[in-house]
């Protein structure tokens, strides 16, 4: 059990004859007590040592916290590094990406407009070899016209009445004799029409104007059935269709 002053100083012993003297038993325990209580006191640690040691625990949180705060600061950091080489190559492959996308785009805009600039400059090329074949046409009927208006000039003054003569003394009446037929009057000289590549010409224009302006395909085959001899209208009306689009 432990032992502390009193236990050892008012212990009580047992009186008997020829025994030790009290005095020297109670010197001697003092003693004992004594050394007891350093020996306890010793054991005890002190106000300084107790400092010392939550001094030295303190120092050792702080350090751990700082080492753990510094692991914690590295990882965010390396983690920030990371995101960021991650959005800078996300970045990166976007912009290639619409670049690309946009050199595509821009290819197939200057290609399609270079087919339709060709198809432009084709059907320029067309009407004006059928404004050629039409004002060729047009001079050649109105050659027909001026030499039709010739020869009616002259059908017409070859029917003027003759001029009166003096009247004749009367003679004896001869006999009847039968009327001689009447010489025709000289017809006059029809135009030539025009060759069959300018009137296909011709309807090539008036059609490519129509389907230019929206006229229906039946609509346009009606009008130049009407108004052209052509030996070919549904090749003429297919090709001139297939160029409109």
């Amino acid at each position: 059990m432990a032992l502390d002053r009193q236990d050892i100083e008012r212990r009580d012993f047992p009186i008997a004859r020829r025994g030790y003297e009290p005095e020297a038993v109670d010197a001697h325990l003092r003693r004992v007590a004594d050394d007891v209580e350093d020996l306890q006191s010793a054991d005890r640690p002190s106000g300084a040592t107790l400092a010392t040691a939550a001094s030295e625990q303190v120092r050792t949180i702080v350090e751990a916290a700082e080492s753990t705060a510094a692991e914690i600061r590295r990882g965010a950091e390396e983690e920030a590094a990371r995101l960021r080489d991650q959005a800078r190559s996300d970045a990166e492959q976007a912009r290639a990406d619409a670049a690309a996308q946009a050199r595509e785009h821009v290819a197939r805009v200057q290609e399609s407009t270079q087919n339709m600039l060709q198809r432009v400059d084709a059907m320029e090329s067309e009407l004006g070899a059928l404004v050629d074949s039409l004002r060729t046409g047009a001079n050649r009927l109105s050659a027909d016209l001026t030499l039709l208006e010739g020869n009616l000039g002259e059908l017409r003054g070859g029917a003027a009445p003759a001029a009166t003569a003096e009247p004749e003394t009367a003679a004896e009446p001869e006999p009847e004799r039968e009327p001689e037929p009447e010489p025709e009057p000289e017809r006059a000289q029809e135009p030539e029409p025009a060759a069959g590549g300018d009137d296909t010409e011709g309807a090539r224009l008036i059609a490519l104007n129509m389907a230019l302006n929206g006229t229906p395909r039946e609509e346009t085959d009606r009008y130049l059935a009407e108004n052209f001899q052509l030996d070919d209208r549904d090749q003429l009306l297919d090709d001139v269709y297939s160029r409109v689009g």
